[in-house]
């Protein structure tokens, strides 16, 4: 792949970031005695992780929150600020550690987002644009993904508001985001359901795609991105045919985290735009309704820029127009659908040209109608 060494590009990773087999066993001397608050899943008691965290952490960890399973819905921030904000009011320098898969971290990225009056329904109003972001105080947060995508390296946060009419789903988009710290820890992922590794490495494939027929790329991001989608590709069927083996494992998880690096400069593109209706309308994971648009979209985003291009030759190591043909191939050999057809989508086109016109969709090489600011103009009072 060549590179473009006149091109100008900026870079920001605040995230202090600890990746290995076992880092988790860590965690105590990271903290240096600093109490904790745990956000983690429901079942995290099933597979012995939450009393695990209990053994490393003892004393220190103050109260623990189980996230029911389902997606990170709008409506559980009241109820969980409401039993988590009064603790981390009263210990100011308490850690928010964040276990679990992309509902838990999402949630964990909201509520790190503390009202000052403690009122979250204000901070929900401002999450639907429908008030003024209220005073907060940033509380300290930690990030462990189980599943790894790349999110725990991000600012983003995604809340779906399955209350409204029709269901919507709200994005977390500020410049104070990023969590303190993540550690990655493969062993983590060897809990996971077959189609939970699935899933999570066909998010982390879609970001590392989506990064790299994106407008906002740079030669870094490329590099992480590349190397993200290429490993994806290799450790997941060998993962799903070995599910007990650390190697396999362990790529995905340093795919994902390149990925997430990857994806935190550029932004998500056209794909995630078309998916977030599947999954509100049809109840696909992400990852599914993330990878049933990358063919297409790959067959859309060959022969407008030679960087990209350069990029997907990469990828399968072909001719990036034969690139589209490989990946179908490759979804149907882990069980997924390269296909929105496939989903019962009948007006694929029709939601193409409406997502070329939207914030996600706009990043996408190919030609769009218009441009946008990549920074959201929001004003929050922090304290």
């Amino acid at each position: 792949m060549t590179d473009d060494l006149t091109a100008m590009f900026d870079w920001q990773m605040p995230v202090a970031l600890h990746f290995g087999a076992g880092v988790l066993e860590t965690l105590p001397a990271r903290l240096d005695g600093d109490r904790v608050v745990l956000l983690t899943f429901a079942g995290a008691e099933a597979c012995g992780l939450l009393s695990r965290l209990h053994g490393l952490l003892g004393d220190q960890l103050l109260h623990v929150e189980l996230v029911p399973e389902g997606l990170s819905e709008l409506s559980r921030l009241e109820p969980l600020a409401a039993r988590l904000w009064p603790i981390m009011a009263r210990w100011p320098e308490t850690v928010l550690l964040a276990v679990g898969g992309g509902t838990v971290l999402d949630l964990a990225k909201v509520l790190r987002c503390r009202s000052l009056d403690g009122d979250a329904a204000a901070l929900e109003a401002a999450l639907c644009g429908r008030g003024d972001w209220p005073m907060l105080r940033l509380d300290r947060l930690w990030l462990v993904p189980t599943a790894g995508t790349g999110s725990e390296v991000t600012r983003w946060a995604t809340l779906w508001d399955t209350q409204a009419e029709p269901p919507l789903k709200r994005s977390f988009d500020m410049p104070f985001g990023h969590a303190e710290r993540a550690l990655i820890d493969p062993v983590l992922t060897l809990s996971c359901p077959p189609a939970v590794l699935r899933d999570a490495a066909l998010d982390a494939l879609s970001h590392a795609l989506e990064a790299i027929w994106n407008r906002h790329a740079s030669p870094l991001s490329d590099l992480l991105a590349v190397s993200a989608a290429r490993r994806v590709i290799t450790a997941l069927p060998r993962a799903q045919a070995d599910p007990h083996d650390l190697t396999h494992r362990s790529a995905l998880s340093l795919a994902a985290l390149e990925a997430g690096l990857a994806f935190a400069q550029t932004r998500t593109a056209l794909a995630h735009a078309l998916s977030y209706a599947l999954t509100l309308e049809h109840g696909l994971s992400h990852g599914q309704a993330c990878a049933c648009w990358l063919v297409a979209r790959w067959e859309l985003a060959v022969g407008h820029d030679e960087r990209v291009d350069a990029g997907l030759d990469r990828v399968f190591d072909t001719a990036p127009e034969l690139g589209a043909v490989h990946l179908a191939r490759w979804l149907g050999s882990v069980g997924t659908q390269a296909d929105p057809a496939a989903f019962g989508i009948t007006d694929a086109q029709g939601r193409i040209r409406a997502a070329l016109d939207s914030p996600r969709g706009r990043n996408f090489i190919a030609p769009v109608p218009k441009t946008f600011s990549q920074e959201p103009q929001i004003d929050v009072p922090l304290c």
